[in-house]
């Protein structure tokens, strides 16, 4: 219920529009300073300080310079109504952006679904948007001192440093580019909300093209000093059990990425209940290859896949190091029924607990300082480049790309464009500019080139 019009809270009250009561202005008593009040239909009712003095002794001082306060208000209230825009002036920026991710956070759900979000895009999204309070020096201001100018060039201040309130630009103008779509959502939503009349344009960001942003990864030499590394690394014998232990898994996914193509998300979600064997191959390949079924709920993209992996063996010496049972006469992996809804990557001492991301992150380190300034040079490789070297290598054995991303869970674009290196396009060159002088034996069975066994290929290769 509002303020009352008369009595102990005004004084000297006057109608800015004689014979209409929605707006007057009037003192506070023992206030000498014009106060306004103005109704504004559904939205309730404002009470502001025009800033113009009185005087005690004569209400007239000061009277028009505030009617006319009060009345340019009216109009900017019947204006913005007009337009189909809110009116009062109650938030400032920073609160709507607490709005907007309150919003944000009824959208997420645990995996990639069309119309919502996963928890680590909100992650994202609120990471860009205290970017966006660091533009204006985390001080807040008023929606309608928007500086519509000033946000253009919001994309030029993002890319200079500046120690104290952008210490760290980022590397790759794609970064700015992302930042950019949630902070549009952001205005939009002002928008749509009829906050602010129209959505802020920005400087063009020109993308880094897919080819110059291509993945780092290990080419065939790399891949093969790598792993004769990290085997050496699983093997040693003066660390802990459980230290032991966590080397020899991580060598195993290793070598699962690169075979399958999986990414490193999707391998730490895995369940026994997702591999099966192959039956549709021979009982030969079956030794070596199986079935993936990637559920949709652990996919970037939300959508399930099934694929054929050459890693038997090396689930089999997942489930060994586990301890699991072999289960007599049942079709591989041969798990328990017991077992079958676990997660294949767990705790040595808990298997009901996945395997941690401090020890996913620990090894790697370990392994990064054994590698990194012996094979790889100025590569950037993480776990993810595992599934990159597998899909690279499938390119450059010339596996068609079509195939090749449905298998991988890709686009053929990506493939095209993210892991056809340069290794393979020198190559392809060169065998062009060499044709009629040599000749390649390539497979006929497009559907075994899937199969083929990463470390068996590299066991010719030199590493001296």
């Amino acid at each position: 219920m509002g303020r009352p019009s008369q009595g102990k809270w005004v004084a000297d009250k006057v109608q800015v529009i004689p014979g209409y009561e929605d707006c007057y202005i009037y003192k506070r008593p023992g206030s000498n300073t014009w106060q306004y009040y103005l109704s504004i239909p559904g939205e309730g009712e404002e009470r502001k300080s025009t800033k113009v003095k009185g005087s005690p002794a004569d209400s007239s001082v000061g009277q028009e310079e505030a009617k006319k306060v009060a009345l340019d208000r009216k109009l900017e209230v019947m204006s913005r109504q007009k337009q189909g825009l809110k009116a009062r002036r109650v938030k400032k920026m920073f609160d709507f952006i607490d709005e907007f991710l309150e919003e944000e956070r009824k959208r997420i759900r645990p995996y990639n679904q069309k119309g919502f979000i996963t928890a680590e895009t909100f992650r994202g999204k609120r990471t860009h948007l205290a970017s966006l309070k660091r533009f204006y020096k985390d001080k807040s201001i008023k929606l309608e001192d928007l500086d519509y100018p000033k946000l253009f060039d919001y994309p030029t201040w993002r890319l200079t440093p500046e120690p104290t309130w952008n210490p760290t630009v980022p590397k790759h103008n794609h970064s700015v580019c992302t930042e950019l779509t949630t902070i549009r959502a952001f205005f939009g939503y002002l928008h749509r909300q009829g906050y602010i009349s129209s959505v802020p344009s920005f400087k063009k960001v020109e993308r880094e093209s897919l080819r110059v942003n291509r993945r780092d990864y290990l080419n065939a030499r790399q891949y093969a000093q790598t792993l004769n590394t990290v085997r050496a690394w699983s093997r040693r014998t003066d660390v802990t059990d459980i230290q032991s232990y966590n080397r020899k898994v991580l060598y195993e996914a290793i070598k699962i990425m690169s075979n399958s193509l999986v990414r490193i998300g999707e391998l730490r979600q895995l369940r026994w209940s997702d591999l099966e064997p192959a039956s549709q191959l021979s009982k030969e390949d079956q030794k070596n290859a199986h079935i993936i079924r990637i559920r949709k709920e652990i996919t970037k993209v939300g959508e399930p896949r099934t694929l054929v992996s050459p890693t038997v063996d090396a689930f089999n010496t997942i489930r060994e190091l586990r301890g699991i049972p072999k289960q007599p006469r049942s079709p591989w992996p041969s798990i328990p029924p017991e077992f079958r809804n676990q997660l294949i990557f767990t705790k040595a001492r808990d298997q009901e607990q996945p395997l941690g991301t401090g020890t996913w992150n620990r090894c790697w380190q370990e392994i990064k300082e054994l590698c990194a300034e012996r094979y790889w040079g100025n590569k950037n490789i993480t776990w993810y480049s595992f599934r990159h070297t597998g899909i690279s290598f499938a390119v450059a054995r010339n596996v068609p790309h079509l195939p090749l991303s449905k298998f991988a869970g890709t686009g053929t674009r990506y493939v095209e464009d993210v892991y056809y290196h340069h290794e393979a396009e020198t190559q392809q060159i060169y065998d062009l500019l060499q044709q009629n002088r040599k000749f390649f034996n390539q497979s006929v069975d497009e559907e075994k080139d899937f199969l083929v066994d990463l470390e068996s290929v590299l066991e010719d290769i030199d590493l001296k």
